[in-house]
């Protein structure tokens, strides 16, 4: 009897196949992992030259992307609300849509927006309220993180007083084309051009020479315009005309110029400073003067300084007025602070700030018939501020005033 081992196949086979010339099939599985392993070298070598992330960049990244992603589902729940909204309604979203393009070619939307922005500004009696200047002439002294600040603020401040029920004139001054806080409103669509319409003007020129009397600015109309309005509508004017012999229909509305005002095609006027009251006051707002601000009258024109500095810039506001009364003594301009601690509590919490903040305090003051500062201030600061309104206020806080 034959006592051999049993003879293993499966090694036998595997041996035959080995020998076995390769196949069209192996010699394609070959190039492709030779491939696949040449393109994993790269991408080692090329992760090798890249610098790595730190922990604090890597942490930033995901705080970017995660507020990313929350800002897309929080607009697709919202544009989810909206239809579901219109559904309830038996209304047809898409049909409105089309209707708002035929409006946007007709010109119907514009005008319906112009005819209520003229009824607000009439029954807001907004010529005879007092104005709002910032004086934008301490980019020097500021990081661009803060100049960026400043254009944002000033881009809330255009905002809310286009949307206020109780809106009032504000200039820019000292607000150079060539600033970085010009280039920040300029990511805005329609500025300067359209914010002409809506009761806000931009100068060059610094707070001194826009408002130093008549005779100062006539001087400075015949050596050339520095409002940056006047630039606009030539600006305007000359692409109308390019486009015109191109053959190119523009749909842009018309701005015209008036001798001492701004007027656009719905009648709304935008009286310059050289149009100003007789008797006209000016009042510089910082929270380093010694005066407190008790009531607003509506012949004076109240500065706020365009500051963003974290409480680090002292003084500087209130040396800028100095400095103006000096070279200027015709403006007389004086200083005050909002009345902060008279009215409020602020227990830990500054008392910094912004300008968007100041503006809107004075407007709800005016809105609440000139008189409240607590709730005007508590109304529009943020929770974060923990303020509390004083329970003993008394005197010039909670009496209504006249104004002139």
């Amino acid at each position: 009897m034959d006592k051999s081992p049993p003879v293993d196949t499966t090694a036998v086979s595997e041996e035959a196949a080995d020998k076995a010339p390769p196949t069209a099939q192996d010699t394609q599985t070959k190039v492709q992992d030779t491939q696949t392993s040449t393109s994993v070298i790269a991408t080692n070598t090329n992760n090798d030259t890249t610098p790595s992330l730190s922990k604090n960049q890597l942490k930033k990244r995901r705080r970017y992307e995660k507020s990313q992603a929350i800002k897309k589902r929080r607009k697709e729940q919202q544009r989810q609300l909206k239809q579901l909204k219109a559904q309830k309604e038996g209304r047809d979203l898409d049909a409105e849509r089309e209707q708002q393009l035929v409006n946007q070619r007709d010109g119907k939307g514009w005008k319906k927006r112009e005819n209520r922005w003229k009824e607000i500004m009439t029954n807001a009696n907004i010529d005879t309220s007092f104005r709002i200047c910032f004086d934008c002439k301490f980019e020097d002294l500021m990081s661009s993180k803060e100049i960026n600040s400043l254009s944002l603020q000033l881009r809330y401040v255009y905002a809310v007083n286009r949307k206020a029920r109780m809106p009032v004139y504000i200039d820019i001054c000292g607000l150079k084309k060539d600033s970085l806080t010009y280039k920040g409103l300029e990511k805005v669509e329609g500025f300067p051009n359209s914010w002409v319409g809506r009761a806000f003007h931009c100068f060059e020129d610094g707070f001194e020479d826009v408002y130093n009397g008549d005779s100062s600015r006539e001087k400075k109309e015949e050596e050339g315009t520095t409002d940056m309005a006047a630039a606009t509508v030539a600006d305007a004017d000359k692409k109308k005309e390019d486009k015109s012999e191109e053959g190119v229909e523009t749909t842009e509305k018309p701005i015209t110029e008036t001798n001492d005002a701004k007027t656009n095609e719905s009648g709304e006027v935008n009286p310059s400073p050289k149009g100003l009251r007789p008797g006209h006051q000016f009042v510089y707002l910082t929270g380093d003067s010694p005066n407190t601000l008790t009531t607003l009258d509506n012949n004076t024109t109240y500065i706020i300084g365009g500051i963003v500095d974290r409480n680090r810039l002292k003084r500087v506001a209130v040396d800028r007025a100095e400095a103006i009364n000096k070279e200027y003594p015709s403006l007389n301009i004086k200083t005050a602070r909002l009345p902060l601690d008279e009215n409020l509590e602020f227990g830990k919490s500054t008392r910094i700030l912004t300008c968007n903040h100041v503006f809107e305090i004075l407007l709800k003051y005016r809105e609440n018939g000139y008189k409240d500062w607590g709730a005007s201030i508590v109304s529009v600061l943020p929770d974060r501020k923990a303020v509390e309104q004083k329970k003993d206020t008394n005197g010039e806080n909670t009496e209504e005033k006249d104004t002139k």
